[in-house]
Formats: C-alpha cells, sequence, structure tokens
C-alpha cells in the first residue's frame, strides 16, 4: 500500500532514507519539481502543505497558472496488436478509442473484481508434465534442437 498526503488538490509521496532517518517526498503528477522533507510523518505533512502553497505563490508572483495534477491528458503504452484491435473495435462500435479507454478505466476503478494483472509476489508454481504434454501445447517449441537439449533424438520430416 503507498501512502499520499493530500492538500489543495494535490498529492505528495512518502519516502524515506533509512541511513539519515530523513522522511522527504515530492508532489506527484505535476511536470514542475516540488519537494520537501522532515524528520517526522507530522512534519513531512506539514513541509508538504507549505511546498504547496510556496509553489502557488510562486506561480502566481511569476504570472503563470500552477499546473494542475492530472489534467485528464496522458499517454499509454500498449503493443501495436493491442492498439490496432481496440481502433478496429471502437470503429465496428462507432466510438472513438478515447472512449474505449474511458471505458475500461471506469471498469477498472469501479467493479471491484476487475484486477490488474501486475504482481509483486513472485512465487511460482511448478507442474510436471510429460513431454507429450509440452509438445501438444507448444509443439514448435520443441523440434530439432530444443528437443535434442532434452537428450531425445528427432527426425525431421522432409
Amino acid at each position: 500500500m503507498m501512502s499520499m498526503l493530500d492538500y489543495k488538490g494535490y498529492h505528495g509521496s512518502v519516502e524515506a532514507d533509512l541511513e539519515t532517518g530523513t522522511l522527504f517526498g515530492k508532489v506527484l503528477f505535476v511536470n514542475d519539481l516540488v519537494t520537501y522533507e522532515a524528520t517526522t510523518l507530522a512534519e513531512l505533512h506539514q513541509q508538504f502543505c507549505a511546498a504547496v502553497d510556496d509553489y502557488l505563490q510562486t506561480c502566481q508572483s511569476l504570472g503563470r497558472d500552477p499546473q494542475q495534477p492530472c489534467n485528464g491528458v496522458f499517454n499509454v503504452r500498449v503493443s501495436p496488436s493491442l492498439h490496432r484491435a481496440a481502433a478496429i473495435r471502437a470503429h465496428k462500435d462507432g466510438v472513438k478509442l478515447n472512449a474505449v479507454m474511458v471505458s475500461a478505466l471506469e471498469q477498472y476503478l469501479h467493479n471491484p473484481s476487475v484486477q490488474h494483472t501486475h504482481r509483486h509476489d513472485h512465487s511460482v508454481t511448478i507442474k510436471v508434465i510429460s513431454l507429450t504434454e509440452v509438445k501438444r501445447i507448444e509443439p514448435r517449441a520443441y523440434q530439432g534442437e530444443a528437443l535434442e537439449s532434452f537428450g531425445m533424438q528427432t527426425h525431421a520430416a522432409h
């Protein structure tokens, strides 16, 4: 679980330097670099709020608008085949690709049964199967040299 600070619509990270015992962070979701540090969590929250206030005041004194976190525009990197499939489906459904992405995000955020597939536990379950079953699952991978690495002879069909 990741902790974030929140103040005036801005979010900040909470990180620690274990060697020095210093807590630190930065304002998230903006391109401007706004950082803060402290030695206690209470002080870190105060420093975060002060950093946000200072950022807003600095932008005002420079005569420019402060960046708003998460302005609604972001890039999504996917494989070309997934991009193509989504574009084709959107076209067939008569909607823009953006509408597909919005729908997918809404489903992900509002449907607890939809889970992301990236996992942080790297446990491995091993199932022993026969070579016949392996060849049935992925026959191309077990031809020629691949089978010979198992100490088996292969006969190429000509």
